[in-house]
C-alpha cells in the first residue's frame, strides 16, 4: 500500500511539477525563515544559562526617588547591600561584588588599556561556577593585590607561559600578582570581564570598607539557599530598607528600592546605569519569534489552499479509487503521507540552507550564533515535530475533503468546489494578507524610526570629531603634558579644535551625583544630577548653543568654582527661567559653586531616552576622552601623525581611539539589527504569500478555461476579462488592508513606546504597504488571466 502511496504522489508531482515547486518552495523558506529566527531566539533565551545555580542567583539592582518621584536605576548601585544582606538574612548564602575599575595593564613593555577590568569580592567563583584553569576559586581572590586573568588575557601578556605567580602593574603604579587563570566567558552571558582584581585591594587602596549605602557604581549578586522563595524574600527588603536607611532618607526627602533580578533574564530586561555591556530586548525577541510563526503559518496555508484549489483534478482519481474499494481512511492515509513527504523536503531543504546562511545571519543579528544549534539532540526533535506537525497541519484539511468525494458525481462530472471548501480559501487568503501587510506596516515603521533617530537635529556636532581615549598612567606631571600635547596638535591645519571632558555625545556620563541643591533650599529638595567636567573649548567644540550667561573660559581664574547647567537641569534645580539661574549658587559634595550659564538641551544619549539633567564643572585638563575636531580627507596620515605625538608625551599609554559619529550610532545598533532582521523575514513572508497566489491565481485561471472561452467568443474584451478574475482577489485584500490596519496600529504603537522621541504613525505608512500588496495581486493575477485569455478559442472551449 505505500508503495502505491509513493507511485501515486511521484505521478501527480511529475504531472504537476510548477505546483509541486511552489508547494516545496513555500514550505521550505518558511521553515528556513522559522529556522533561521528560532536559532536567535533560542540564544538570545539561552543567556546564563550554563552556570550551575542560575536558578539560585539573582542581582540586587537599585531603583533611587527624589522627592518620591524616581531618579535613577542602577545595574551598579550600593556598595554595603551585599555585605548587609549576608549578615541579616539567612536566606542569603552568599554573595559577590564588583566594580569596574578600568586600567592600563603593563608586562614590561607590554602595554594594553584593558576597559573590561573588575574587582571582585572573594566568592565570586562561588557564586558563578566559571571554572578555572589554575588556582582554587576560594582563594584566588582572597587577599589583597591579587588578580585573575581570563585565559585569553593571559596568553595576551605572557604567550604560552604560565602566568602564576607573575605580576601586572596597573597604571604605572600599583602590582598585582597573578594568582589565577579562568575559562573565556561564553558569548551567552550578560557579563564582559577579561580580568578581576581582589576586592580588598580597593579597601586598601583607599582605606574603606566600602560599605556605604550612598555610594553607587557596584554590582551584587546573591545566591540564595536552596528552596528560599525569591518573591518572598524580596518582599522583605523594604522594611529591612526602612530599619536602615528610613531616618536619612526622610532627612533627605530620598527613597530607594532594591529588586531581585534572576541572572538568566538580565540580558532580555535590564538596561540600567552601568551594565557590564548593552543587552538584548525580549519585546524585540517575542516580536520575531511571531514573525517566525506568521511566515510559517503562510507557508502552511499556501499549502493547504493549492491543495484543495487543486482537488478539482484529482477528484477523478478519488472517484477511482473508493469504486475500486479504497476506503475513506486509505485515502485520508495516502494524501497525508503525500503532505509528509512534502514537508520532509521542505524541511530538509531548510536545515540545509539554514547552515549555509547560519554565517550570514550571525553577522546580521551582532550574535555569535555559530552551529551549536544543529548539534543539540532537542534541535532534530523540534525539526521532527515540525515536520509531523506540519505535516497535520497543512494536509489534514485536503486529505478529508479529498477522501469524502462521491464516487458518483465524481465519474459523471459533476463534482466542483464546495462553498465551505471556496469560503474557507478565501479566509486563508485573507490571513495571509493581514500577515504580510501588517509585517511591510512593521517595516516601514521601525525604518522611518531608525532614520528619524539619525537624522533628527541632536543639538551637539559629532562629525568629524576623532575621540581619543586619555591616559591612564599619569603623574604629577600630566596637566602640563596635557597642554602640550593639545597645544601642538591645535596647530596642525587639519585639527579644528581640541577639548578635554570626562564624558563624549553617545553615552551616559558616568558621574552620577545625588545631594545636589541650591543654597536657599533645604536638604529635603536635593536632586541626583549627571555631571561632565570639561575643559574650556568644550562647548565651542561640539558647538553648543547657550540660553543665557557664558562658557567656559580657560582664561577666568578660578573657573573651578564655576558650574554651567542645562535646561532640564535648571528645571529640575526649581528656576523658573534659565535667567534666574545665572549667579545663583548651588551646594555640591560640601563645596559651592555659582552658575555662570545655561547650555541649550542637546541629546547626550540617543533618541530613545529624554533629555538628562546636566551639570559642568570645569578642570583644564579632564581626563578621560580628548575629542579633535578635523577637517581632511587624509584622516590616515593625520591619526599617524597624532600617534608619534601621543607617543612622545604620553608613553606608555595606548593610542586608541574612535569616529564620535560611529560611536553615537552604536546605541542604535540593536534596533538596527532589529529593523534589518524584521525587514528581510517581511519580505520573505509577502515573498510566499505572493508565490502562493500565483499558484493559486493560476489554477483559478485555469479551472475557468471554458468559461474565458466562451466569454471570448461572446466578445468580452482582454481587460474586462482581467478585472473578471482580478475582481475575486482585489476583494479580498480589500478585506484583509481594513482588518490589518487596526492591528498594525496596536502593535506598532507598543513597539514605539520605547521611544521618548518618535515618529507619529501617518495615514501613508499604512496607504503605501497596502497599494504594494494590490499592485501585487494584480500583476500575479493577471500574468495566468492573459496567458488563458490569449489561448485560441477553439482550443479553449475543448478544455476539460
Amino acid at each position: 500500500m505505500l508503495k502505491n502511496y509513493f507511485t501515486s504522489l511521484w505521478r501527480h508531482i511529475s504531472k504537476n511539477k510548477v505546483f509541486t515547486f511552489i508547494n516545496v518552495a513555500g514550505l521550505a523558506i518558511g521553515m528556513l525563515a522559522c529556522i533561521l529566527i528560532a536559532q536567535f531566539v533560542l540564544h538570545e533565551l539561552s543567556y546564563d544559562s550554563f552556570l550551575e545555580k542560575n536558578e539560585r542567583i539573582f542581582r540586587i539592582q537599585l531603583d533611587r526617588y527624589d522627592k518620591g518621584v524616581l531618579s535613577t536605576q542602577w545595574a551598579a548601585g550600593a556598595a554595603g547591600i551585599g555585605p548587609d544582606l549576608k549578615s541579616n538574612f539567612s536566606e542569603v548564602k552568599t554573595f559577590a561584588r564588583l566594580t569596574k575599575r578600568g586600567a592600563t595593564l603593563s608586562n614590561g613593555d607590554t602595554f594594553f588599556r584593558e576597559e573590561d577590568l573588575y574587582f571582585a569580592s572573594e566568592d565570586f567563583f562561588e557564586v558563578f561556577s566559571i571554572r578555572l584553569i589554575h588556582g582554587v576559586d576560594s582563594l584566588v581572590l582572597k587577599e589583597p593585590f591579587k588578580i585573575v586573568l581570563s585565559e585569553s588575557m593571559a596568553k595576551k601578556y605572557f604567550g604560552q607561559e604560565n602566568p602564576i605567580g607573575k605580576t601586572l602593574k596597573a597604571n604605572g603604579q600599583t602590582e598585582y600578582e597573578i594568582s589565577g587563570v579562568f575559562e573565556d566567558l561564553p558569548v551567552n552571558t550578560h557579563m564582559k570581564i577579561d580580568a578581576l582584581g581582589s576586592f580588598i585591594s580597593l579597601e586598601k587602596l583607599w582605606n574603606d570598607p566600602i560599605t556605604s549605602w550612598n555610594w553607587d557604581g557596584f554590582m551584587t549578586y546573591i545566591l540564595l539557599e536552596d528552596e528560599v522563595d525569591a518573591e518572598a524574600f524580596e518582599a522583605k527588603l523594604p522594611d529591612f530598607v526602612e530599619t536602615k536607611m528610613g531616618e536619612e532618607m526622610k532627612k533627605y526627602n530620598a527613597g530607594m528600592t532594591f529588586h531581585l533580578q534572576p541572572v538568566k533574564d538580565i540580558h532580555l530586561d535590564s538596561d540600567y546605569i552601568m551594565e557590564f555591556k548593552a543587552n538584548g530586548n525580549r519585546q524585540s525577541v517575542y516580536f520575531l519569534s511571531v514573525v517566525a510563526i506568521l511566515i510559517l503559518v503562510i507557508a502552511w496555508i499556501n499549502y493547504v489552499n493549492l491543495s484543495t484549489a487543486k482537488s478539482v483534478e484529482r477528484a477523478r482519481e478519488v472517484g477511482i479509487r473508493k469504486v475500486m474499494g479504497g476506503y475513506q481512511s486509505q485515502l485520508v492515509q495516502q494524501f497525508l503521507t503525500e503532505s509528509l513527504f512534502l514537508n520532509l523536503v521542505a524541511v530538509s531543504l531548510a536545515a540545509g540552507f539554514a547552515i549555509l546562511l547560519t554565517p550570514w545571519f550571525s553577522e546580521l543579528t551582532g550574535r555569535e550564533l555559530g552551529y551549536q544549534l544543529f548539534l543539540q539532540p532537542v534541535f532534530w526533535l523540534v525539526l521532527l515535530v515540525l515536520i509531523v506537525s506540519g505535516a497535520v497541519m497543512s494536509g489534514i484539511y485536503p486529505a478529508f475533503v479529498l477522501s469524502s468525494f462521491r464516487p458518483v458525481e465524481v465519474l459523471k462530472g459533476k463534482f466542483k468546489n464546495t462553498d465551505q471548501g471556496l469560503l474557507l480559501r478565501k479566509g486563508m487568503v485573507i490571513a495571509q494578507f493581514i500577515a504580510s501587510i501588517t509585517l511591510m506596516v512593521g517595516t516601514f515603521t521601525v525604518f522611518l524610526q531608525l532614520r528619524y533617530m539619525q537624522n533628527q537635529d541632536l543639538g551637539v556636532d559629532i562629525e568629524q570629531t576623532v575621540v581619543l581615549q586619555s591616559p591612564s598612567v599619569t603623574d604629577s606631571t600630566y596637566k602640563q603634558k596635557y597642554q602640550v600635547f593639545k597645544q601642538r596638535i591645535s596647530d596642525y591645519t587639519e585639527v579644528l579644535s581640541v577639548t578635554a571632558s570626562t564624558a563624549v555625545p553617545g553615552a551616559q556620563p558616568d558621574w552620577n551625583a545625588g545631594g545636589i541643591r541650591r543654597l536657599s533650599q533645604g536638604e529635603d529638595e536635593q536632586n541626583q544630577y549627571r555631571v561632565i567636567m570639561t575643559d574650556g573649548s568644550f562647548d565651542e567644540s561640539f558647538g553648543l548653543e547657550m540660553v543665557t550667561g557664558r562658557d567656559f573660559s580657560d582664561e577666568v581664574t578660578n573657573e573651578w568654582q564655576n558650574v554651567l547647567l542645562n535646561e532640564s537641569a535648571t528645571r529640575l534645580m526649581g528656576f523658573s527661567s534659565p535667567e534666574e539661574a545665572i549667579n545663583d549658587r548651588i551646594f555640591f559634595w560640601g563645596d559651592t559653586f555659582k552658575i555662570v550659564g545655561v547650555m541649550k538641551d542637546y541629546h547626550q544619549e540617543s533618541l530613545k531616552k529624554s533629555y538628562d539633567a546636566l551639570i559642568f564643572r570645569y578642570n583644564d585638563a579632564p581626563n578621560g576622552f580628548y575629542s579633535v575636531k578635523v577637517q581632511t580627507s587624509q584622516i590616515r596620515d593625520l591619526m599617524a601623525t597624532l600617534e608619534e605625538d601621543w607617543k612622545e608625551i604620553f608613553p606608555g599609554n595606548p593610542f586608541e581611539y574612535f569616529f564620535l559619529d560611529e560611536h553615537y550610532n552604536q546605541q542604535y545598533q540593536a534596533d538596527q539589527q532589529f529593523g534589518a532582521i524584521f525587514g528581510i523575514f517581511s519580505a520573505l513572508a509577502i515573498f510566499i504569500a505572493a508565490l502562493g497566489l500565483f499558484g493559486l491565481s493560476s489554477l483559478t485561471a485555469i479551472q475557468r478555461t471554458k468559461e474565458i472561452g466562451i466569454r471570448k467568443v461572446l466578445g468580452a474584451s482582454l481587460f474586462g476579462l482581467l478585472r473578471l478574475i482580478s475582481k475575486e482577489f482585489i476583494v479580498l485584500v480589500a478585506i484583509a488592508i481594513l482588518l490589518s490596519i487596526p492591528l498594525s496600529v496596536w502593535i506598532m504603537d507598543t513597539w514605539l513606546e520605547d521611544f521618548a522621541s518618535r515618529i507619529s504613525l501617518s495615514w501613508w505608512i499604512f496607504a503605501v504597504p497596502s497599494f504594494l500588496v494590490i499592485v501585487i495581486t494584480i500583476v500575479t493575477v493577471s500574468v495566468h488571466t492573459i496567458k488563458v485569455a490569449l489561448i485560441n478559442p477553439v482550443t479553449s472551449l475543448s478544455y476539460e
